[in-house]
């Protein structure tokens, strides 16, 4: 799928208004990347036929179903080939994006292409989570961390604790709009697929105060990849 009227109708029927100059950033970007994946493994070479849905669609998701403030510092952990944090840069330049990765070559490849991309809003860090300060990032704190096909729950969940800021007065503050649900900064959005039960429940007895709710995708117009059983676990740090 190209940048074209499927792929604009698909996210006009989930609820993403993109505009032109949006869409041409997000088909340089596929560009860039499948360029790149030809040197670094940014994602799956059997995922490269289904960019469009499989990656750039679903990262975007999370703005159609989940309320973050504008402003909002969020972080993109074991970011990969981008995703989901340039696709949502892209979306909402009005937040302020940092890729994380502990993959040099990586990283290395996300700066070419966020430079490429003329992104002002992004900015890419190389370290492994579980073992980063929040110094090294020269950042107060995190308002929303994204991790899409990273780690178990319950580790997504203490990398995320030590990487957010505390200063309720200074982060911005959640609201409720329209069918988008809504919840009390910081928060963790975890991108997962199948059965999540299992996880939850793991993560609920390591982490008896955190408040983790499941938000289903509920994706429309997609028969090309199953992004139908793609769900969004959002734990309230």
């Amino acid at each position: 799928m190209n940048r074209d009227l499927d792929f604009f109708r698909l996210c006009k029927l989930n609820g993403l208004g993109l505009a032109a100059v949006q869409l041409d950033t997000l088909q340089y970007y596929v560009k860039l990347l499948l360029d790149w994946n030809l040197k670094v493994n940014l994602v799956s070479r059997k995922d490269e036929s289904n960019v469009w849905v499989g990656h750039i669609l679903h990262s975007l998701l999370p703005l159609a179903r989940i309320e973050i403030p504008p402003d909002s510092f969020v972080l993109d952990l074991g970011t990969g080939g981008g995703l989901p944090g340039i696709p949502v840069a892209v979306a909402r330049p009005d937040l302020r994006v940092t890729l994380l990765d502990s993959v040099r070559k990586k990283t290395e490849a996300l700066q070419d292409i966020v430079a490429k991309l003329g992104l002002k809003n992004v900015e890419v860090k190389w370290g492994r989570a579980g073992e980063l300060k929040l110094r090294n990032l020269h950042i107060v704190g995190f308002d929303v961390v994204l991790a899409r096909a990273v780690g178990p729950l319950k580790d997504l969940i203490k990398w995320s604790h030590d990487l957010v800021r505390r200063n309720s007065a200074a982060a911005p503050k959640a609201s409720f709009t329209g069918t988008k649900a809504s919840f009390k900064l910081p928060f963790l959005i975890a991108m997962k697929g199948g059965d999540v039960h299992d996880e939850i429940k793991k993560a609920q007895i390591r982490y008896k105060d955190s408040q983790i709710s499941l938000v289903d995708l509920l994706v429309k117009g997609v028969s090309e990849a199953e992004l139908v059983e793609k769900k969004l676990l959002v734990v309230e740090l």
